[in-house]
């Protein structure tokens, strides 16, 4: 458990108290959960062995005591492994779990683990106040987990001596207390001469300052539906930073893009100009800070993580990099490589020492890869969170919690490991011929009652797979052991690979819930798939832990619906909704509703909408950006484009951030007309800037529905049950929110001016339209719906030249 400090009372486990001599390696030959899982079950056979010949063990002994030091009252509590209470003594014993060599492992003394003999005397203190000053006799014993051997060993207890050790740990801890109090003065004083006042004046933002600034003070949580130019950004930053800085907390900023993240330090720029220590750190992926040949973390083949920790503590790295204020990945990487040290952990050791950490979603929600050093516990509330593009965060919610196992894959593993010779690979065999059979067993109910079909849901067998997991979680051990042993080397070890894809599958399995439904697709050999209607527990759970959320987009409409499929709670989430802070009549939208954008008429109706966009662009001269529901669409009306005039610019699928900054250029020069035809919801439609005229206008080609798919059907099935609005929250509302942040691509600025046109007869529809944001409509005439748009189109750009 993590300290707790509630007015004067300390609340703390004993593993609290115990002094970590020697931090943990960096990088395992066992992965976590597995690393844990073997230690327990060591700990336990050790106790049932013992219980059965002495009879005399408590296993898992709580002691829970309290000792007043100075101004503070110190609750501390622990569990023993084992106590034998005998007449006239108590012996107790710590069971402590370590991977070794056998001939490394006979050589082993306690003195080489000084946190595990810390950690018996401390509960044998414990347990000595509770029974009456009781003679206690201390016994660590220590296992490999290689080869199950164990040894014990005999721990002088000395009463007075421990006793002045946890006076010692209690002086340090209130010390620290005291320290964070006066650091918590000097930064309060420190904040106060920062000059947080924005260049320029805007209500909406200075709205959205206030609404912040009171959801924090309350440890509340926010949504915030916010224009294009509102400045979301600095009004949830500035109050962020303003009130974690003086209230010693740490801001986590996530995207869902990164080119969503260099508008951060654009923010927090003219706060570091005025001297402001503040530290801000960017996260990249692993992969991508790989600074060896071959992306593989293991200590014997990377010389970037062996000794990682104390090559660490002698390079004074940490210290360097922080001379910056601003710490982004390519400097941490070539410090780190100078130094031989792997750049993603450097990161990651830097995050304990920095006030604001920018990065992906990721981080924060993906249950197989979030900062597990940041959110293990369950209580993270010195973060405050913000979640830009928020509405972005429920498509990948569903995505975190929709496994899917592959029989092809299944069937791979067994015909690669069948004939080799080691036994392991022949128990690991067995296991996967299990979890075949299971999948068999699949195949043959749809050939027998689905004939003919591709997809069906069917009921799982929890405990058949939990069975098929045991099975192979036992083997799987067996053979990372073997892999230590024998010092194999595997780079993307497919046996690693699929363990997690099965434990992750069979842990969401387990969840009973409507929300979770298992299908079968026959497709590719056969797929078992689990499809996430709903990530709003889940999400729910992590946000929950935070000191406050703050989660903001220009195109969280409808709210509700945001609010409900992201997890916010009710009694602890205020929602904001805010107008544009540009002048209405700076912008023109029209629906011209006699065409079908439905994919039934598309292929008819391909030259009409061809014909309207060269209508619209002759209008007036500069640059239009013309979004499409998909690559196919932008092909198929691109054919009837040939007399268009403009340099055409054709989004490609696979385009990266450099073909964008390619085209943004050519979008910049003055000397040429272009015309962009992209994809709603890609890398032209959000997260990007069109200032002044490299946009004059927005054309949407009907509403970015997603395609009928049995997933999807799912959805619309299960959100018609829950909510009755299966269609709006499985099609209309994600459809129409892509749209949405097309359109917010036109008018980024206060002189910027422009026409939105929205092509398809579903525009003019109320379940579509209801949708639009209500600033769209706030004077009579903003938009209008008609076939006989050239006079109006007309009439904007006269009135605006005049």
């Amino acid at each position: 458990m993590a300290i707790k400090i509630e007015d004067n009372r300390i609340s703390l486990n004993v593993r609290d108290l115990v002094f970590q001599s020697r931090p943990p390696q960096m990088l395992s030959s066992f992965p976590l959960p597995q690393r844990g899982m073997l230690g327990r079950q060591a700990q336990t056979k050790i106790q049932t062995t013992k219980n059965k010949r002495f009879g005399l063990l408590h296993s898992e002994y709580v002691v829970h005591r309290e000792y007043p030091y100075k101004d503070y009252v110190f609750d501390v509590q622990g569990r023993i492994d084992g106590v034998y209470q005998l007449k006239n003594r108590v012996e107790i014993e710590e069971i402590k779990s370590v991977i070794l060599s056998a001939s490394e492992f006979k050589s082993i003394h306690p003195e080489l683990f000084p946190e595990f003999s810390e950690q018996l005397l401390f509960y044998a203190y414990l347990l000595q106040d509770e029974l009456k000053g009781i003679e206690v006799v201390t016994y660590l014993i220590i296992v490999n987990l290689v080869n199950d051997a164990s040894r014990s060993f005999s721990i002088s207890y000395n009463r007075m001596a421990i006793e002045n050790l946890l006076m010692q740990r209690f002086e340090s801890i209130t010390a620290g207390i005291e320290r964070d109090k006066m650091e918590k003065q000097r930064r309060q004083a420190e904040i106060s001469l920062i000059d947080f006042s924005m260049p320029e004046k805007r209500p909406q933002q200075q709205t959205m300052m206030d609404t912040v600034n009171q959801v924090l003070n309350d440890k509340m949580h926010l949504l915030v539906s916010a224009p294009t130019g509102t400045g979301k950004t600095a009004a949830s930053l500035y109050p962020a930073i303003h009130y974690a800085y003086a209230n010693q907390k740490k801001i986590f900023f996530v995207t869902s893009k990164t080119t969503q993240q260099n508008i951060v330090q654009e923010t927090v720029l003219p706060l570091a100009e005025q001297g402001f220590d503040f530290k801000v750190l960017y996260l990249r992926a692993a992969e991508k800070m790989c600074a060896n040949d071959v992306y593989f973390c293991h200590e014997a083949h990377c010389p970037y993580a062996k000794d990682y920790h104390d090559r660490l503590l002698e390079s004074n790295i940490i210290s360097e990099l922080l001379q910056n204020s601003i710490l982004q990945p390519d400097a941490i990487y070539a410090k780190a490589v100078e130094h031989i040290l792997c750049p993603f952990e450097v990161s990651l050791d830097l995050s304990f020492h920095i006030d604001l950490l920018v990065g992906d979603f990721n981080y924060v929600f993906d249950p197989t890869v979030y900062l597990r050093r940041l959110f293990a516990k369950k209580d993270y509330s010195d973060w405050i969170l913000i979640i830009d593009e928020a509405h972005n965060l429920y498509e990948r919610g569903m995505q975190y919690l929709s496994p899917q196992l592959k029989k092809a894959t299944v069937a791979g593993l067994i015909n690669q490991n069948k004939d080799k010779k080691s036994k392991v690979f022949k128990v690991l065999t067995s296991a996967l011929q299990e979890i075949h059979t299971i999948l068999n067993e699949l195949n043959l109910e749809g050939e027998i009652h689905f004939a003919g079909r591709r997809y069906f849901e069917t009921d799982l067998n929890i405990q058949s797979w939990d069975s098929g997991l045991c099975l192979y979680e036992q083997a799987f051990i067996k053979y990372l052991i073997e892999k230590i042993k024998k010092r194999w080397l595997i780079i993307d070890d497919p046996l690693d690979g699929f363990y997690f894809n099965l434990r992750r599958f069979v842990q969401i399995a387990r969840i009973q819930d409507r929300a979770f439904v298992p299908f079968y697709d026959a497709d590719e050999g056969g797929i078992l798939k689990i499809q996430c209607c709903d990530p709003s527990q889940y999400l729910q759970q992590r946000i929950e832990g935070f000191h406050s959320v703050i989660a903001m987009s220009a195109t969280l409409d409808p709210i509700d619906f945001y609010q409900n499929v992201l997890g916010f709670p009710e009694y602890r989430t205020e929602k904001l909704q805010l107008d544009s802070p540009f002048p209405n009549e700076h912008r023109k939208i029209i629906v011209v509703p006699g065409v079908s954008t439905r994919y039934k008429d598309r292929m008819q109706n391909y030259p009409h909408i061809a014909q309207i966009i060269e209508e619209v662009i002759r209008q007036q001269q500069g640059n239009y950006l013309v979004f499409f529901p998909s690559f196919d669409f932008i092909q198929n009306v691109n054919v009837f484009l040939g007399k268009v005039k403009h340099n055409k610019i054709l989004q490609k699928p696979g385009m990266k951030d450099e073909d964008r900054n390619l085209v943004l250029h050519e979008l910049r020069k003055k000397d040429q007309q272009n015309l962009l035809l992209a994809v709603m919801g890609g890398i032209f439609s959000e997260g990007v800037d069109y200032f002044g005229d490299m946009a004059i206008g927005v054309i949407v080609i009907s509403p970015a529905l997603p395609l009928v798919s049995f997933e999807r059907e799912l959805l619309r099935q299960y959100y018609e049950e829950k909510q009755h609005a299966g269609m709006e929250y499985a099609y209309i509302f994600p459809g129409m929110n892509k749209v949405i942040q097309s359109v917010g691509r036109l008018i980024r600025s206060a002189t910027d001016k422009g026409i939105v046109v929205l092509i398809g007869e579903r525009f003019a529809d109320d379940q579509f339209n209801n949708i639009l944001p209500e600033y769209w409509f706030k004077r009579q005439g903003d938009i209008e719906i008609t076939d006989d748009f050239i006079p109006v189109i007309k009439e904007f750009w006269e009135r605006t030249r005049s």
